[in-house]
């Protein structure tokens, strides 16, 4: 068990590169059992090939540090999409979930920084609050029978409780610029798509 806690906080990465990577062959191999393998050599290039000492993955990690639970879930997500025309969690949950994390992203981030003298992620060494809102989000999310949502709510705070990353701090586990980045550019993205259909059919 200790073994596989001190590995987790490379999946991040590994999913990270992996997504990165799926760019590339996705463009020049259209086999899709051919573009798998292709993905995979790239990918092991990346976790093995040492470059200045570390590897690809171990210099991605020193800069971007570890990634939340929630990005691991949406690099899952995309990879599966990518690789086999699927998704484990539904566009609706998903959209659902990368506004949360705009909205809640666009506050915490400025108060963090030093905004105002309300550091927001102090509550998260002590995260009774914020427990208990992620509790209570997931029972309003299941009572509006979104239990996809819901359930994706609690999964921080399981890999909290676990100790799953090296961080003592519960915001570690739901946020981090990644995917605030990544959210930003989708809801715009969405926003922008929805905006353009209107005009179009105004016209």
């Amino acid at each position: 068990m200790s073994t596989v806690l001190n590995l987790w906080p490379y999946v991040g990465q590994v999913l990270l590169l992996a997504v990165l990577i799926t760019v590339l062959p996705g463009r020049f191999v259209k086999d899709a059992s051919l573009r798998i393998g292709v993905i995979a050599a790239l990918l092991a290039l990346c976790l093995f090939l040492p470059l200045s000492g570390l590897t690809i993955s171990q210099w991605s990690r020193s800069v971007l540090g570890d990634l939340s639970i929630f990005t691991l879930l949406v690099l899952l997500n995309i990879l599966a999409q990518r690789l086999f025309g699927r998704n484990f969690i539904s566009p609706d949950t998903r959209k659902k979930l990368l506004f949360g994390v705009v909205m809640v992203g666009v506050v915490f981030y400025p108060l963090a920084l030093g905004v105002s003298s309300f550091d927001p992620y102090q509550l998260g060494y002590s995260p009774v609050f914020m427990t208990v809102l992620l509790c209570l989000a997931s029972i309003i999310a299941w009572l509006r029978a979104q239990r996809e949502l819901a359930v994706i709510l609690l999964m921080p705070l399981l890999a909290y409780e676990l100790h799953m990353l090296e961080s003592v701090n519960l915001w570690d586990y739901l946020l981090d610029p990644v995917l605030l980045v990544y959210a930003a550019v989708q809801c715009l993205a969405t926003f922008h798509f929805h905006a353009f259909r209107k005009s179009g059919s105004a016209v």
